[in-house]
């Protein structure tokens, strides 16, 4: 049992990697991790309910591979406020104004898993006036205590629920229709604590404008790394297969990644994605040359038949 208690203390209280800056901005802890070149970029990393940054070594680490700075947020799920995720999201662009002239940024990204992913999708729906956000990637996002996005708003109607209030389950829902960033949602089917009509499925149906990833048969934890303690993943589930999940966490990774590149305005990352697109114009440019000379020989063979006839 101490041996229990021991990896639990070492798992949920957090430890900072090489190279994290503790800071508190706008009022709020958070953990920085800068790049070793120039910043390009900016991504809000948003834990699940009391997961330590630390477990979120490798989303971190394809972030700052891109030059993106990773500000850490840790989410504390002890607690009795109702707002609390929205106090959350609302602390984010907070932040944003505050670091955004050091880093020479004026867009964020936001990944977030778990409530972390509910909290980004609030952020969006909520306190985006300035459009600040580019790209949300919600790792399997859950929306409960209190439900924001996945209130059945019929069956209330049916049951003669009473009329929508800004606070409480009974309630219309909050709509991402309006949000300029390019969101996209996972979706691991996982069971155990997560609602069955309160994850990132149900999420996307209400809001067909987002996208949405199919990560069936990976556990909900699936996006964060063991390190070798007790976790959250050992009560959730570790899915179907490891090899699943090891399928899975790759695609996340990439995707991660990948949204990050495409995002950046300038720098190494950018030229990356620059010369991509270049070559792409390129092959484009050679492909529609080779085009024209065939049209022009096919034209030539025609008038000379004409001519012959």
């Amino acid at each position: 049992m101490e041996k229990i208690s021991s990896k639990i203390s070492e798992t949920f209280i957090p430890v900072d990697d090489e190279g994290a800056e503790r800071s508190e901005v706008a009022g709020q802890p958070v953990v920085v991790y800068r790049p070793k070149r120039k910043v390009v970029g900016m991504t809000f990393v948003v834990t699940a309910a009391n997961m330590p940054i630390s477990k979120y070594a490798s989303i971190i680490n394809a972030l700052t591979s891109v030059d993106h700075v990773v500000i850490g947020m840790y989410v504390n799920a002890i607690t009795l406020n109702r707002n609390a995720h929205r106090m959350k999201a609302e602390a984010i662009p907070q932040i944003f104004e505050e670091l955004k002239s050091e880093f020479r940024v004026n867009k964020y990204d936001i990944v977030g898993h778990s409530v972390g992913g509910k909290i980004a999708l609030l952020t969006a729906a909520l306190f985006d006036s300035e459009e600040n956000i580019r790209n949300i990637v919600a790792l399997d996002p859950v929306d409960q205590h209190p439900v924001e996005f996945t209130n059945d708003v019929l069956k209330q109607a049916m049951l003669g629920g009473s009329k929508p209030q800004a606070n409480g389950d009974k309630k219309s829902n909050l709509s991402l229709a309006s949000s300029k960033a390019d969101i996209t949602v996972t979706f691991t089917d996982c069971g155990g604590i997560v609602g069955k009509k309160h994850h990132g499925r149900e999420i996307q149906k209400k809001n067909p404008n987002i996208k949405l990833v199919l990560h069936r048969n990976a556990g909900h934890m699936v996006y964060c790394d063991d390190g070798g303690v007790l976790s959250w993943k050992s009560l959730m589930g570790k899915g179907q297969s490891a090899d699943r999940n090891d399928v899975v966490k790759a695609e996340a990774l990439y995707l991660i990644r990948e949204k990050a590149m495409k995002a950046t305005i300038s720098g190494s990352a950018s030229g990356k994605a620059s010369g991509v697109l270049a070559k792409a114009k390129k092959e484009w440019k050679s492909a529609k040359a080779e085009l024209k000379e065939l049209g022009e020989d096919a034209q030539k063979k025609g008038n000379a038949m004409a001519g012959a006839a």
